[in-house]
Formats: structure tokens, sequence, C-alpha cells
């Protein structure tokens, strides 16, 4: 399974995608969004992604309880969350084109389909569905109806919902999805992140998996591309001790480079799915791998037995695995002590 977006080959043995997200780290400042914008791009990267939404399409103005959350988030109120982290619709066209300069595919994760005209209008290639969103049935039926790939994020979510998502944009035509595991926890403890989920998803459904990390650091998401992510998203920020909601568990640009390095070397040691021997080890197989070498001095005409030579190191001569080439066999030349015994000594 491989497709391309914009030129981006993702799966296949494409090396794993890398998706730079920007979320609610813009601070409402275009300059600083934009600085991220080149952060992504000089860390290696390959997309840029928005999250389009404004806090009245996520939720209301309400003093219901519910709507009380952890004043970790900079609020007690769910609505406000939302109003200081929504990113201002203005942004959207200019930081999709600073990213297409800087070779940065961008796309957005859309949160409800009054926004779909808005953003079709930007010439948006693929759409994100964030984990939150998953269950939200009109969502994604107006997302499959652009025929474009969706990328499903997981998080919170069993094998079962998963599935009713899947059936839900492939019955309304959807382009290709990619899955993308998840532990929607802002940080994401290392010990309830369960990668091997990922794996299992990708076999249940066969479709391209990878991992939407809110883990702090690097091991996350290059563990994700080792076991087969064939994409990786990340929050990240130009610091992390900016007042915000997202920088305080977002990825520094030294850790982006890290995950960015450390993507292209695992795709490196990945290398061919086919087993083969490679030019770096040509030189161990001729000095490492046994041969027949003579025990004494044969002369022409003698009729080998296996007192007549024995397998050593290195492979200048017959090797092992063709014992029968060599019992019975009658030498055409003579063949000194300790020199190797080849097909060219043996009569045809």
């Amino acid at each position: 399974m491989a497709m391309d977006v914009e030129g981006k080959k993702i799966g296949g043995d494409a090396r794993a995608l890398l998706i730079a997200e920007l979320s609610a780290n813009h601070d409402r400042d275009i300059e600083q969004a934009l600085a991220l914008v080149d952060i992504a791009a000089e860390t290696g990267w390959d997309c840029l992604k928005l999250q389009t939404y404004s806090a009245d399409t996520l939720t209301m103005r309400s003093d219901h309880p519910s709507q009380t959350i952890d004043k970790v988030w900079g609020t007690t109120n769910l609505w406000d969350l939302y109003e200081n982290a929504a990113m201002p619709m203005e942004f959207h066209k200019p930081l999709f084109d600073r990213a297409r300069e800087k070779g940065l595919l961008p796309f957005t994760s859309i949160y409800d389909p009054m926004d779909l005209d808005f953003i079709e209008d930007l010439g948006c290639s693929i759409y994100k569905i964030a984990s939150f969103e998953m269950t939200f049935d009109d969502l994604l039926i107006a997302v499959a109806g652009t025929g474009k790939p969706v990328i499903l994020s997981t998080g919170m979510a069993t094998m079962d919902e998963v599935a009713h998502a899947l059936d839900v944009l492939d019955r309304a035509n959807s382009g290709e999805v990619i899955l993308l595991h998840c532990c929607s926890s802002y940080p994401a403890p290392l010990d309830q992140i369960d990668l091997n989920a990922m794996v299992a998803m990708g076999r249940r459904f066969n479709r391209l998996t990878g991992f939407s990390d809110h883990t702090i650091g690097s091991i996350g998401p290059l563990t994700a591309i080792a076991m087969g992510a064939v994409a990786v998203e990340k929050h990240f920020t130009n610091d992390p001790a900016r007042k915000g909601p997202d920088h305080r568990f977002s990825a520094t640009p030294d850790i982006m480079a890290e995950i960015a390095k450390g993507a292209r070397d695992i795709h490196a040691l990945k290398g061919s799915s086919e087993k083969r021997l490679r030019p770096a080890e040509a030189a161990q197989k001729d000095i490492g791998r046994r041969s027949a070498f003579a025990l004494r001095d044969l002369g022409p005409g003698q009729v080998l037995s296996e007192s007549d030579f024995r397998f050593i190191r290195p492979s200048a001569g017959i090797p092992p695995t063709d014992k029968a080439a060599l019992i019975g066999a009658r030498l055409q030349r003579a063949v000194k002590q300790g020199h190797p015994i080849t097909y060219d000594d043996l009569t045809s």
C-alpha cells in the first residue's frame, strides 16, 4: 500500500512522513506562526498541519459543570480554552503559502462541516480528522465527499469505534484513509502508548497506519517508525515556556531535528526487503566463509576423498554447501598443500 500527496510519498518503501502540528502554538500571532513554519522546514519535516475551528464550532458558552476543565490549560472553561487557542481564519492562506514555499505539504484538521468550503478554497490536498471528532459521523461524511485522502487519528478509540469510522468513510466513498494510533493525553505517558496496537490496527483493517504522538522527546515517534509507522505527527514549538495551552508538551526544534534524523536513519536501516549480499559485506564474505583447502600436495589425476581437504576460511575454493562436487572428483592439475581447491581444478 502506498500513496502520493503533492509529491510526498506515503507507505510502501517511502520514509515515514513527518507531520509538524502547529496546534495552538501560533499564539494568535501571524509572525509567530510563520516562524514555526520555517522551523518545521529547517528541521527536516515534510508537512505543516493546522487546526481549523472556532470556539463556537466546538462548543458553546455555558455555565454547566461539564464545561469546567483543569486550569493547566490556562482557563477553567472549555469555551474560553478554544477561544484562546483557535487560529484566526485569515492566518490559513499565508501559512499554506509559506509552507509550500518551504517545500512542506500544508493541510489541516477540520472539526465542523461548515468549514469545508473555506478549506477547499485553500487547495487542501488531504484532510485530518482529530481523535475527538472520529465519532462525528456528519463530519466524516462531509470530508469523504471531497474524495480526498483522510488521516484519521484514533485516540481514546476501541477497535469497534475505528471500524465504525472506517465504515462511514468507505460508504461515503472517501479517498484512501491512513489511521494514526494515538494516546490522547497531554503529555502522554510512555507506559500508556501501546504501539503494538498500531500494528494490530493495521493488520485488522489492512490500512496504512502511523502515530500521532503526544509524548515528550523523540523515543515515541522513532519507535513507532521502527515498528512500521508510515507517518508520525507531533506538536512543535520554538519555546516550551511560552504562554499558551500546547507549548508545554510540544517538541522543541532540537527534538524535531533529532526525530527527522532518526527517521532518515531508520529508513536507511530498513532498506530493501530483498535479502542479498550488500556491498559493505562483500569483503567479509570472501574472508569469513569457508571453502575447501588441500591438506597435502595433490597431483593431477588425484581422485579426491574427505582426507584430502578441509573446509576452512577464507572463501577461495569450493564451498562446503557443495561438498558432493569434491568427493570422488578427479583433479586435472596439481594443488599444493594449503591452497584452495576450485572448480577449475576439477576435471569436467
